[in-house]
């Protein structure tokens, strides 16, 4: 038996992999090490969505030679994910000390019995990239809160937005049958997962020929058990009254939406092939704001090829608009392969810089001024750590997802407390348990 390590980089969807991917080698009887030092195989699941994520990447597999040169050991390493296809034989090249095989997005649980021989140092296979019959593996209880869990319900995208990868690393949709997830939700309530969170790369699309996506959700609140649920990531032009519906109908669907817009310019949105007009997200909006207590969040790209000082005033104003809660903002980054690639009109990045810097000042401080609004309002939230920055307190997320701290022991940590907003700290809540 090996001794193995997880790295994990990029979205949740790789979050949720490789949960799967560790349950499945410590039931093999292969032993997690926390220390990269003692392992033998170092698994990295790795992300290509941004050039800076793959660079990361590679400073990663550096460590490891470091490592080996400096102790004498013989730490071999698996690339898989995201940046196998378009990157890993570079890898192999680069380092073929270290990586003793590159995988991609499917079938990562046929690497469970190469791990011993990769461990030896013999090369156990040839290297795997294949869009095969994906097989999805059932959901394990997060890493670090173990009482919540990523459920996939679909894998790959069809959308080919012209700045994502993901079309061409993931590969096409395919879509969980529902029956199948529903039993894994309820295997992982009976191992004391109390939030779920449903994913796919475009999970409002989800379809199995029974369930679309509304009626899955449904089904989850009214038949799991669980008491909070989630799902990542909506894409607008799918994004339907109907689903917004089922939010508000079943108390167990958490009233949190996270509704990527990009750009808040017609023609931006058209370059993109994002198949929306601002228009047309702001309708969608409409509808999420119809949930009572709604959080919102979105993704938002600034510099994308051809976007003028008016597109992003554009942006700008869909911020103010909307009145996200929080945002995950970022400056346009070629990806290899991609329609935007060949697009002229490149913004200089001093210029992509200065736009992310506003956005990003500007969207922290509506995050800010939204807070105040719940003073005084009575909450449920679920403990999920001690707080970083007081051994005293306890860090969670209100059934709405937002940060919120209270005082209170480690025991609370993993339950659904009830409890009274009582102030601001930062970017969260302060309450007092009831």
């Amino acid at each position: 038996m090996a001794r193995f390590l997880i790295e994990n980089y990029g979205c949740q969807m790789n979050t949720a992999e490789a949960d799967s991917l560790r349950a499945l080698l410590s039931a093999s009887g292969h032993t997690e090490e926390a220390d990269p030092a003692r392992a033998e195989v170092v698994l990295i699941n790795t992300c290509s969505v941004r050039k800076t994520a793959e660079q990361r990447i590679v400073g990663r597999i550096g460590f490891y030679r470091g490592l080996n040169q400096q102790n004498g050991t013989s730490i071999r390493a698996v690339v898989m994910g995201c940046m196998s296809r378009p990157g890993g034989e570079a890898l192999r090249k680069q380092f073929p000390d270290i990586v003793g095989l590159v995988w991609g997005t499917y079938h990562k649980e046929r690497i469970v019995p190469l791990i011993e021989r990769i461990a030896s140092g013999a090369i156990p296979a040839e290297d795997y990239l294949g869009w095969d019959a994906f097989d999805f593996l059932d959901a394990a209880p997060d890493e670090t809160f173990p009482f919540k869990a990523f459920v996939p319900v679909a894998h790959g995208c069809d959308n080919y937005c012209a700045y994502c990868i993901v079309p061409y690393v993931r590969g096409p949709e395919v879509h969980r049958p529902s029956d199948e997830i529903l039993a894994n939700i309820s295997a992982l309530k009976e191992r004391g997962v109390m939030e779920i969170c449903l994913l796919g790369q475009n999970v409002n699309s989800y379809r199995d020929g029974r369930s679309g996506f509304p009626e899955l959700l449904a089904r989850a609140a009214t038949q799991s058990g669980i008491p909070r649920i989630t799902f990542l990531t909506s894409h607008p032009k799918d994004f339907s009254k109907e689903l917004a519906d089922v939010m508000k109908e079943y108390p167990a669907v958490m009233p949190f939406l996270h509704l990527p817009f990009q750009a808040g310019s017609a023609g931006v949105l058209a370059r993109m092939n994002r198949k929306y007009t601002p228009e047309q997200y702001m309708e969608k909006i409409a509808w999420g704001k119809s949930v009572p207590g709604i959080t919102l969040s979105t993704d938002i790209l600034v510099g994308f090829p051809g976007e003028t000082d008016d597109d992003f005033e554009a942006t700008m104003r869909i911020v103010e608009d909307v009145r996200f809660n929080d945002a995950y903002m970022y400056r346009y980054s070629t990806r290899p392969g991609t329609a935007a690639e060949k697009m002229e009109g490149h913004v200089p990045e001093k210029i992509k810089l200065a736009r992310l810097a506003r956005l990003i000042a500007r969207q922290k401080a509506i995050g800010r001024e939204l807070l105040p609004a719940h003073i005084g309002e009575s909450h449920t939230a679920l403990m999920e750590s001690v707080s970083r920055k007081n051994r005293h307190m306890l860090s969670g997320r209100t059934h709405s997802n937002l940060a919120v701290f209270v005082t209170g022991g480690k025991e609370l940590i993993g339950r659904i407390v009830e409890l009274k907003i009582t102030g601001v700290s930062g970017i969260g809540l302060t309450g007092e348990i009831k």
